[in-house]
């Protein structure tokens, strides 16, 4: 049987390897382990289906928000921060914005609480 959530560890710090046994021992959640490799290489297959990436901000190279936000939109990425005990949560939404106005309209719908989920 499929887990039915599925995530991606995205690097192979010491502070991702030491989640990863409590992650990977939830019943309900499926945990996909990428390296980073060769950059523009894309992410492996197996990785189809994942809701959500979670990666050490630490370790991730800068480039690597913007090409998975391209490259898979609905993906959401949870950004780790070992040294500060944080939690980032980086979404993909897309707002058309052509205008100063249309910026102002997605900042105050963020700023109402209306774009959060």
């Amino acid at each position: 049987m499929e887990k039915p959530v599925r995530i991606i560890l995205y690097g192979n710090s010491l502070f991702l390897q030491g989640i990863s046994r409590s992650l990977e021992a939830a019943p309900w959640l499926g945990v996909v382990h990428v390296q980073p490799g060769i950059p523009d290489a894309g992410l492996p297959d197996d990785v189809s289906g994942a809701c959500l990436l979670v990666f050490d901000v630490q370790e991730a190279p800068p480039e690597l928000m913007p090409a998975l936000f391209k490259e898979i939109p609905h993906l959401g990425l949870l950004a780790l921060d070992p040294e500060s005990d944080r939690l980032l949560v980086l979404s993909s939404q897309v707002a058309n914005a052509r205008t100063t106005g249309d910026l102002m309209e997605v900042i105050r719908s963020y700023g109402d609480g209306s774009q959060r989920t």
